[in-house]
């Protein structure tokens, strides 16, 4: 398997150096030498420096590494080695940008031979050094990394890509360039958002990939993304294992296995980055997504800090019934972020029309705002879908009705009122299907659409119903957020290696796609699932930045009509159901 270790890399790529060593640096110049052999005694100083603090942390504890020291150290021989580099070896990737990429120095962070109170005690060293600042009127747990023009948020946006060129399944076009025509447009403008006004986010990419990429090929890609985005590769990364490890006799490739792969990359480079995107190569993600999930993800914090660190009895949810505004512990809090929904834009409605009946839940789109007055709202299609002219095969500025969901619907909708608190940015919100098997004090309950009668006899759809519980096709979650689910909410650890029961054959046994990128894994309450409960702010200028765009807009010409719901009768629906929630709280 293609090694995924970060190696020094410039703008332009460099050929590998293999052998011949010493003949190089025979025609160097005195003063190349000079550095080369500079550079050499650097290295060995590190290698000192590493080797002694590695074996103390074995044997006192981890948090005790000065990390200031070592990252100085370490960013001081990369510097001079990048500056006097014509050669370097890559495996994994040549990367381009002024950045200099390495291997993560705790890479072993999540390694079995530390304890959670070692992981625990360097998160607090690194919020030390600034990179949490707190807002001193409302205070936060520190999960949420602020994003200052001193020290802008650091993001890795990791894609995922099975295939270069399309294979003709699922309403694609068989033989179509997809690294051109799909791939290429969507990454270069989710990334030329998030480093753009407002929100300057500092971004490299990492792609994991199903192929061999050649060089031309690449070349593609680092013209089209922005200068001073980093870019790492890691081709041909599909892992090897037994696809039917009772019948297999023989390793083959695991195709979807390729979606378990962000993991190692996460772990690698977890104390580099502020926040991770991680996403299939068809989706769009902006830096307007970004600052939605970072602005509720802290509002949460806040709500977290002023609960009750457990509930009296009375206040058990031992199902949905009269929990619609309850308080809610620490405990239930902190399994909450916010989530997001897949979209597309329906091209051709006289081919590929949306649902003709809805379900039998009022489409009321009257919202009422905070200052008491009423005014008729629609789905706003700008957050998704409004892409540059040009960009793909997308249409450039899609209607509000042209936007189209497929993977839940209001039938599958719960609401609640969140807690007072905070800043009051979080008032109503959609509690997204996935988590079950939850302990009594864990289960966040709230109004189900059903409970208005008009499902007649029909029981709550289950968590795990494929067609509500909107995968997301990606997810994005902090540095420490991560951290914290490894260490306390998902029962089978979230970073590899995945050795324990709730993983067979180092994860690649049945969990599949949807699993590992499409949220499963992380939202959904299955054997090795980390149970997290997704939310969507039911504020009208909200909804929409919670919707993300599925660019392929293949869904609609592969999966039967019924299952197509335009956003804005979603919005609608959920509308009515919120007012009826409200009614049953002034009973």
């Amino acid at each position: 398997m293609t090694s995924i270790h970060s190696k020094l890399s410039s703008r332009k790529q460099i050929p590998i150096l293999v052998g011949k060593t010493m003949d190089i640096y025979q025609e160097l110049n005195p003063v190349a030498k000079s550095l080369a052999i500079f550079t050499i005694m650097l290295w060995k100083l590190y290698m000192a420096y590493y080797l002694y603090y590695g074996c103390s942390s074995l044997s006192s504890s981890f948090g005790s590494v000065n990390m200031n020291v070592h990252d100085k150290v370490l960013h001081a021989v990369a510097t001079i080695t990048a500056n006097v580099s014509t050669h370097h070896t890559s495996n994994a990737s040549s990367g381009h940008s002024n950045k200099h990429w390495f291997t993560n120095p705790i890479r072993s962070v999540m390694d079995n031979t530390h304890s959670d109170k070692d992981v625990e005690k360097m998160m607090k060293s690194q919020s030390v050094e600034g990179d949490i600042v707190q807002d001193p009127k409302h205070p936060a747990l520190g999960l949420v990394p602020r994003h200052t023009s001193e020290k802008p948020l650091r993001v890795l946006h990791i894609v995922t890509a099975l295939a270069e060129y399309n294979n003709g399944s699922r309403g694609t076009v068989h033989g179509e360039d997809r690294l051109q025509k799909v791939f290429i447009p969507v990454l270069q403008n989710s990334v030329q958002s998030m480093i753009s006004d407002p929100y300057n986010y500092q971004v490299d990419v990492f792609l994991v990939l199903g192929w061999k990429l050649l060089p031309e090929r690449r070349k593609l890609i680092e013209d089209a993304l922005p200068e001073g985005v980093g870019l790492q590769v890691w081709d041909d990364a599909t892992p090897l294992g037994y696809d039917r490890p009772k019948t297999d006799v023989k390793l083959k490739h695991v195709t979807r296995g390729l979606a378990r792969q962000h993991r190692f990359v996460i772990k690698d480079k977890l104390m580099y980055y502020d926040l991770f995107t991680v996403f299939e190569d068809d989706m769009r993600i902006t830096g307007g997504h970004i600052h939605q999930f970072l602005e509720l993800s802290r509002e949460l914090e806040r709500l977290v800090e002023e609960a009750p660190d457990v509930l009296s009895d009375e206040d058990d949810y031992p199902k949905d019934q009269d929990s619609i505004s309850r308080q809610l512990s620490k405990k239930q809090l902190k399994r909450m972020m916010p989530g997001f929904i897949r979209a597309e834009v329906l091209l051709d409605e006289s081919k590929y029309p949306s649902q003709k009946e809805l379900d039998p839940i009022p489409v009321d789109l009257q919202f009422k705002l905070e200052d008491g007055t009423v005014e008729e709202m629609m789905f706003d299609p700008k957050p998704c879908c409004h892409v540059p002219p040009n960009l793909g095969k997308m249409p450039p500025e899609p209607r509000g009705d042209q936007i189209m969901i497929w993977e839940t619907a209001v039938k599958g909708t719960v609401v609640r009122k969140m807690p007072e608190g905070g800043t009051g940015l979080l008032d109503w919100v959609m509690l997204q299907p996935g988590p079950k098997n939850l302990k009594k004090d864990e289960y966040i309950g709230g109004y189900w659409s059903g409970n208005l009668g008009l499902y007649g006899k029909e029981e709550k759809p289950g968590a795990g119903d494929p067609r509500l519980i909107a995968q997301q096709g990606g997810w994005m979650a902090t540095r420490a957020q991560l951290i914290e689910m490894h260490l306390h909410q998902c029962p089978s650890g979230f970073f590899p290696p995945y050795e324990n029961d709730g993983f067979h054959q180092d994860g690649l046994t049945l969990n599949n796609v949807e699993f590992w990128s499409g949220g499963f894994s992380v939202f959904s309450g299955t054997k090795s699932g980390c149970n997290m409960q997704r939310i969507i702010s039911l504020k009208p200028e909200h909804f929409s930045q919670h919707f993300l765009y599925h660019t392929a807009n293949n869904k609609q010409k592969s999966l039967p009509n019924f299952r197509l719901l335009k956003a804005n009768n979603f919005m609608g629906q959920i509308n009515s159901v919120v007012k009826a929630a409200k009614k049953e709280l002034l009973k």
